[in-house]
């Protein structure tokens, strides 16, 4: 609390900046040159700084006049100014001087990767703004910079050249006690001209305002030219870095009569340091005055032009600048294939950091050209884009070409979906992309309607799974509706390229009934494409049937390996053949059986029920049948359903033995002794029920049913499924033993049908099969009665429902 009222009482400026690091080896005079940052928004910045013990130091003296005159002079070509500061700290009066971010000449020249002609442009280019700044202020404003050379120079991140180090600025024919009279000695002698270093100070005055400037420019294009500070005054002789167009120049402005040095305006002016870079950079610079004709001709040669100029200048200073030309609208949209010229030497870090930005801010413009320009060369940079770039930055601007009404730009903007969606959110694409692929399906255009299916296709790796069963299979068989027949081969073509994304029910039950009809359109190209997709999907479903046989096999297989029998599917084939030769040998088994029939109770035989026994329920009486002891049935053979006749022991061959005593007899599962012994308990329950009853009305209830099932339809084998297994749960069987409504199952004969009469708590149901000795059980549901058979094999016995 009382540092905050302290810093409020406090009159004491602030220094809103941070140093950032060591400061750079060079820089003119007392000032030390540092990299820094602003404390509001982060902004590079440079800072200078000085200092001193005494306040009256010449040297923070000369300091002040510097920064006045920085703050008060504006060019192009002169360093910009944005804050000063002047502070004690420890005891020390403390300038800092806050500028735009540049780097020392010196530097520059050191690290810059040119090399030969291409660095000479570039040299050439530098001199060239210095001395447009030192005409300006000489011939201009009649001042005297005195002290030009390589410290006195500073480059941006663009590699403009700025003049700076304006601290012994004095007026030409200012008298009194001058800042270059007072302060001449931060000149160092290798670059003080005569009159400067016998102090005749009238010479100065007498001479032209840039004759000190002219010497100072000398000893800079020597410095520039050759790389490296003037360590003497006897390095001025040395004329072989310069070039030979510049020497004539070069030597004039070191003349020793300060009335014959070159004005540094006409030396802009001349032909000497102009080159193509230099006229490049100066038409982009005055395009805003260039008429349309002028800049039609200039955009359409600057790509020749690109190869032969420096690559660090035309990425660092040529790109912002045409960039700044398109978003201003001051250049055509050809330019954009420039950017992309240049930008197609830079790595992928220094093209996300120089083009991008020029490319996202360009998506903003509302000019038709531009954004066309945009999307024809969308392959170029497209690469080079961030998700979040395309997500926030370009995505909600191109959106705007799919309602444009120009056809073109809507198909250039559809086409640019196979760079943009794979960067772009599933939200984005599901909620918002489809939507504008769903209107461009439908689109009057017949060729955006063929390339929007292109485009899904494409999409499809892109999409969730979820969104391409609910998208993409709508979308194909749409296409194949098309009257524009590439429309119809792209469908059938992307549906080839997305095979593997349908389920085999969608292949056998949406695909092929919609591909089928184009096997055989009139156009040959979608004919020959419907009839390779057919192909290929039903190369589908046979590698689905044969991956589902095999997991069949392999279930089956451990079926078998749990419980040492025969699975479902590796034993249908035999199993089918067995159970219809049982239709025709259950007639044979029932006669061999015959005195163990009729040896057995008048109220058994009268009622059809089975044996308490219960090793195997015997067939039920068939009306017209002989009786056990009658010579058919001792022959040992009788005619099946089919028509076909078996031996006994035909019969008895097929796996069917009776349980009394047959070592031959397979060993029955668990499944199967449970069932029986239930039914046991069940059939015991019901023969003590009805052997209370007359015998006579036993005949009439069995003659009644036998009739009624007759009514109710004739019975039929179901379909060859699996059924469903016996139930292992205790709480089930207790359930089915206790419950009264089963002691009212009766077994009755009607026109040689088996026929189980079930009347349960729901509803009532017979149950009819020819032949049928082997049942079981049933179990109650909430909607129907389920029959379990004694062999798991057999056919599903249908149910149908008993009238009244």
């Amino acid at each position: 609390m009382f540092a905050k009222l302290s810093a409020l009482v406090s009159s004491a400026p602030s220094f809103p900046y941070q140093l950032v690091g060591e400061p750079y080896r060079t820089a003119w005079g007392g000032w030390k040159h540092f990299k820094g940052t602003s404390n509001s928004d982060g902004s590079a910045v440079s800072i200078f700084r000085t200092s001193s013990t005494n306040k009256q130091d010449p040297k923070l003296t000369s300091a002040r006049n510097g920064v006045k005159r920085l703050r008060t002079l504006r060019h192009p070509n002169v360093l910009s100014f944005k804050d000063t500061v002047e502070l004690d700290e420890r005891g020390e009066t403390v300038i800092y001087l806050v500028t735009e971010p540049v780097t020392p000449l010196l530097d520059v020249l050191q690290t810059i990767d040119m090399t030969g002609p291409a660095r000479q442009e570039y040299v050439a280019m530098g001199l060239y703004h210095i001395a447009k700044a030192v005409s300006f202020i000489n011939s201009d404003c009649k001042l005297i910079h005195a002290n030009i050379c390589m410290r006195a120079v500073v480059v941006t991140e663009t590699l403009d050249w700025r003049l700076h180090g304006l601290d012994l600025m004095t007026e030409h024919m200012a008298t009194g006690d001058l800042p270059l009279m007072s302060a001449s000695w931060m000149v160092g002698a290798q670059y003080k001209p005569a009159e400067i270093a016998k102090c005749e100070w009238g010479a100065v005055q007498q001479g032209p305002p840039w004759a000190v400037d002219s010497w100072g420019l000398g000893c800079l294009m020597q410095e520039a030219f050759n790389g490296q500070e003037m360590g003497s005054m006897e390095e001025l002789r040395n004329t072989r870095p310069i070039p030979k167009p510049v020497l004539q120049d070069y030597q004039r402005l070191l003349s020793s009569q300060p009335a014959r040095r070159l004005n540094p305006a006409k030396l802009a002016e001349s032909s000497v340091l102009k080159n193509k870079l230099v006229d490049t950079i100066a038409f982009l610079e005055n395009l805003a005055v260039k008429d349309s004709s002028e800049k039609d001709l200039f955009f359409k040669r600057l790509p020749g032009a690109i190869p032969d100029l420096p690559l660090p200048v035309l990425r660092r200073k040529l790109l912002p600048m045409l960039a700044q030309a398109l978003t201003f609208g001051g250049a055509p949209a050809v330019a954009l294939g420039t950017i992309l010229q240049i930008g197609s030497s830079m790595d992928e870090a220094e093209f996300t950091q120089r083009v991008v930005p020029c490319v996202s801010k360009l998506f903003t413009s509302t000019d038709r050209s531009i954004r066309r320009s945009l999307l024809e060369n969308i392959d170029a940079y497209g690469k080079h884009l961030s998700q979040s770039v395309v997500e926030e930055q370009i995505y909600p601007n191109v959106t705007t070409g799919f309602t444009d009404s120009n056809a073109y730009l809507r198909e250039l903007t559809l086409k640019s979906m196979l760079t943009l969606a794979p960067k772009l959110s599933q939200r984005t694409l599901s909620n918002s992309l489809l939507k504008f692929l769903a209107k461009l399906q439908v689109d009057e255009e017949a060729a955006i309607r063929a390339n929007t299916t292109i485009l899904l296709g494409n999409l499809a790796p892109h999409l969730s799974e979820a969104t391409c069963k609910r998208v993409m299979l709508n979308a194909f068989t749409r296409a194949l509706k098309d009257s524009f027949p590439p429309a119809r081969a792209a469908g059938l073509k992307a549906m080839m390229a997305t095979k593997q994304s349908y389920a085999a029910e969608e292949a056998a039950g949406r695909v092929i009934p919609c591909v089928a009809p184009l096997a055989v359109d009139p156009v040959s190209e979608v004919r020959h494409a419907a009839l390779a997709t057919l192909d290929a999907f039903l190369k589908l479903l046979q590698e689905h049937s044969a991956a589902t046989d095999t997991a069949a096999g392999a279930a089956d297989g451990a079926s078998q390996q749990a419980s040492g029998g025969v699975g479902w599917s590796a034993g249908l084939g035999s199993n089918l053949g067995w159970a219809l030769s049982s239709f025709g040998g259950a007639k044979a088994k029932e006669t061999a059986t015959g005195e163990m029939s009729s040896s057995r109770t008048s109220t058994s035989a009268a009622s059809g029920t089975t044996s308490t026994a219960f090793g195997r329920p015997p067939s039920p009486p068939r009306p017209g049948a002989q009786p056990a002891s009658s010579p058919q049935s001792s022959s040992g053979a009788a005619p099946d359903t089919f028509g076909s006749t078996h031996s006994l022991h035909d019969a008895d061959g097929d796996g069917w033995h009776d349980s009394d005593g047959d070592a031959d007899v397979q060993e029955e599962d668990a499944e199967e002794v449970a069932a029986r012994q239930r039914l046991g308990r069940l059939s015991t329950r019901n023969s003590s029920a009805q052997s209370s009853k007359p015998p006579a009305a036993s005949s009439t209830a069995a003659t009644t049913g036998g009739g009624m099932a007759r009514q109710s339809g004739p019975s039929t084998s179901g379909r060859h499924i699996a059924p469903p297994k016996l139930s292992q749960d205790d709480s089930w069987a207790a359930e089915l033993d206790n419950d009264d409504s089963w002691d009212s199952i009766d077994q009755k004969s009607a026109a040689g049908a088996c026929v189980y009469v079930c009347v349960c708590k729901i509803s009532a149901w017979v149950f009819l099969h020819p032949e049928c000795p082997h049942m079981l059980c049933v179990k109650p549901s909430a909607t129907r009665c389920e029959v379990y058979r004694h062999n798991r094999q057999w056919p599903v016995i249908s149910g149908q429902k008993r009238q009244g």
